[in-house]
């Protein structure tokens, strides 16, 4: 089996195929693994795999089956992802099945769900599971794929719990998740486990040229994938220039003493950003934090914005690196925070003011 599409992962590509050519593959199995590793799209060519009837096993990508799965209109494939709380639900099944493809689509092509503030229906995994009970029509079995499976609340869990204890012959569940020690115990104890390892700065860039990222971009991209919470594909889109601009005012007006250009800030922030603007944010910020600390300990060679040196040498000038852990633990608060639909703007002052006291001098 061949799995083309994914980089890297050769021991869980072998598990795989132990699986397929047991004849045995588990009713539900866990894909995790942190961010930009290649969760989503392996979980979606096992899915092509399990539905394939030119090569079982692995998907030919060219019968009706395969291009359905790549398009997510196969019948028997089935994808949830969250949404944001307080998110209008359609009213037919149909509707709902159709909403959620379309973000689905988006999703698989690099877009991000919020990890705060967004959740898994109860009411979509309840739909899951009746469409799932139903016998599968253009395939051998119908496949469930939950992406972010963490988001689940516990009464979605449980809902979910009750067709993994007694899963009907013809079903597979897929979950998806960056963080699966969120899920419940119960959930987990169900679970086959396939865990994806870190790629490797090389492997992050032959993707990204790949699938057409200018090569300054993917280089940037590789390295910030080491060590950091951002996604790869999230570097190579369109937004990241503007976002990177953001979190340099925003660090230069801290460090610099400027307010001014504190509250020009926010007012290009929007105001009021969501919470998956805010996430992008703060994880970049979170990038550029630890550089800090490696220009400190280990010198320049070792930073991932290494085409911002200079201006991480210039922060770094205006700090006490001692008080680096206050700042740290303050951006740690506004990630957890984040969950509480704290206000953004509240969460910005308090990091700002944070990474103002943190100057090794009144400047």
């Amino acid at each position: 089996m061949s799995f083309s599409r994914v980089t890297g992962q050769q021991r869980a590509k072998a598990q795989i195929g132990a699986w397929f050519a047991s004849g045995r593959v588990p009713h539900t199995v866990l894909i995790s693994g942190q961010e930009g590793v290649g969760k989503r799209r392996l979980a979606l060519e096992l899915a092509k795999a399990i539905s394939c009837r030119q090569r079982p096993g692995d998907g030919c990508d060219t019968c009706p089956s395969c291009i359905k799965a790549d398009t997510l209109s196969h019948p028997n494939i089935h994808v949830l992802l969250p949404l944001p709380t307080g998110t209008s639900r359609s009213t037919t099944d149909a509707e709902q099945f159709s909403a959620l493809r379309e973000a689905a689509l988006e999703y698989m092509a690099g877009g991000t769900v919020a990890r705060s503030g967004s959740n898994l229906p109860k009411d979509h995994l309840m739909l899951l599971q009746r469409e799932m009970s139903f016998a599968p029509t253009e395939a051998p079995k119908r496949v469930a794929i939950i992406f972010e499976a963490d988001c689940m609340q516990r009464a979605g869990a449980n809902s979910l719990l009750k067709i993994l204890e007694e899963p009907p012959r013809h079903a597979v569940f897929l979950l998806v998740s960056a963080a699966a020690d969120r899920l419940l115990p119960t959930v987990l104890s169900r679970c086959q486990r396939l865990p994806l390892r870190a790629l490797a700065a090389s492997e992050v860039r032959e993707q990204l040229v790949a699938a057409g990222v200018a090569t300054e971009r993917a280089d940037l991209a590789a390295r910030l994938s080491q060590g950091n919470r951002i996604r790869p594909a999230t570097v190579g889109g369109d937004d990241f220039a503007a976002r990177r601009d953001l979190v340099e005012r925003f660090m230069d007006s801290a460090l610099h003493g400027r307010e001014e250009d504190y509250w020009a800030l926010l007012e290009d922030l929007g105001g009021r950003p969501d919470k998956q603007q805010m996430e992008g944010f703060f994880e970049l910020f979170s990038a550029y934090l630890r550089d800090l600390f490696l220009l400190d300990l280990q010198g320049p060679s070792r930073v991932a914005n290494v085409d911002r040196v200079d201006r991480l040498a210039d922060w770094s000038n205006r700090v006490d690196s001692r008080r680096l852990d206050g700042v740290a633990r303050s951006l740690d608060a506004a990630f957890d925070s984040q969950r509480y639909n704290v206000n953004p703007q509240l969460l910005l002052a308090e990091l700002w003011q944070q990474l103002r006291r943190s100057g090794a001098v009144n400047n």
